[in-house]
């Protein structure tokens, strides 16, 4: 570990800051006690069919579905919206239905494909005076800014849901969405919780028409791991592979982005979505057809 790293680790740990990680590898080595539980899954996909700014997470959606199949999870702990099911009230309604579901020690990931925006912060709780915001829509398809949900909100849902024993994994495909979990201002101290997001606040997430760069990265990494005969290993390790596969595919000008809770590390979980039968990427597929 470089002197760099180490003091970096040493800040999370002891002051309770926030471990963040900017296209840049991570610590790998699995430092959790704690890698079992149930696993229950939000998936968020939109088309944007009824704008005229439309994209393919849908596709992004299904593989994700896929994914978890692969995985064994339950189909029951399992919820999947599209569209104009992804209203905020929905989204909302869900979140507290499956927080009432998880028991100490699950995990809860919670999968978002879509737009992402900014809106004027007015809690005064970001430097750059933006919010970063999800992009669901009004039950006719349409965005708005009533129909979006900052970050703000989404901490407040997650932290009030959730339990605090409860290890939850926000997995983000979207634009703008580098600090969508808002951890610096959220109630998540002393949480196990980690966001992996495809670009920086700033950036853009690139959408192939396939679905999106992100996505398809890390299930190819999920894939390579699993070549690999990798049966247990952190969410750091995810990343890194992920960041390796972005590179060697797609060589996309994104950030792919990490942060954890105060005072958690990326190597401090587990990560839950190791296939448990033979399992090849949307990508992988292609390139043997």
């Amino acid at each position: 570990m470089g002197q760099a790293l180490g003091c970096l680790v040493l800040s999370v740990k002891l002051c309770g800051e926030v471990y963040k990680a900017l296209n840049t590898p991570v610590e790998e080595d699995l430092a959790a006690d704690d890698t079992e539980g149930q696993v229950f899954a939000l998936i968020c996909a939109l088309d944007y069919k009824q704008t005229s700014n439309p994209l393919s997470c849908s596709i992004d959606g299904r593989n994700v579905e896929r994914l978890l199949a692969a995985c064994q999870v339950p189909r029951e702990n399992v919820v999947s919206m599209y569209d104009e099911q992804c209203t905020k009230e929905n989204v909302l309604a869900q979140l507290e239905s499956i927080g009432q579901r998880c028991g100490n020690g699950d995990y809860f990931i919670f999968y978002y494909s879509g737009h992402g925006t900014n809106l004027k912060d007015y809690s005064g709780d970001e430097a750059d005076g933006q919010d970063e915001a999800f992009c669901f829509v009004t039950p006719d398809g349409q965005i708005n800014y009533d129909s979006c949900m900052s970050d703000d909100d989404f901490a407040s849902a997650m932290t009030s849901f959730f339990g605090e024993d409860v290890k939850i994994l926000i997995l983000t495909d979207c634009c703008h969405s580098g600090t969508i979990a808002d951890f610096k201002t959220g109630d998540w101290g002393g949480r196990k919780a980690i966001s992996i997001a495809g670009c920086l606040d700033g950036q853009t997430s690139g959408d192939i028409g396939r679905g999106g760069i992100f996505t398809h990265s890390m299930l190819l990494a999920i894939a390579e791991l699993q070549g690999e005969s990798e049966e247990t290993y952190s969410v750091g390790k995810l990343y890194n592979k992920t960041l390796q596969k972005d590179d060697e595919v797609f060589s996309s000008q994104q950030d792919i982005c990490l942060q954890c809770a105060p005072g958690f590390m990326p190597n401090q979980m587990a990560w839950p979505l190791v296939p448990q039968q033979s399992y090849t990427s949307p990508m992988g597929l292609r390139s043997l057809n």
